[in-house]
């Protein structure tokens, strides 16, 4: 499985922490969106590694 819910969920409950966060007054003059924008980039990124690695360890086998 290239996906386990005990890595999405965490990431997913982060995110929406940040979101709900921005409409709190007294965190309102942190950058949050760019902070969410940031986990949510850097979590494509670890998805892509991951179906890469997949991908990869799928052609070795094949050879």
């Amino acid at each position: 499985m290239l996906v386990r819910f005990s890595e999405v969920l965490p990431v997913l409950g982060l995110v929406l922490a940040l979101l709900a966060a921005k409409h709190v007054p007294l965190v309102k003059q942190l950058p949050l969106s760019q902070m969410t924008g940031i986990v949510c980039f850097s979590f494509a990124i670890f998805i892509a590694l991951r179906i890469y690695n997949a991908e990869l360890a799928k052609i070795r086998a094949e050879e």
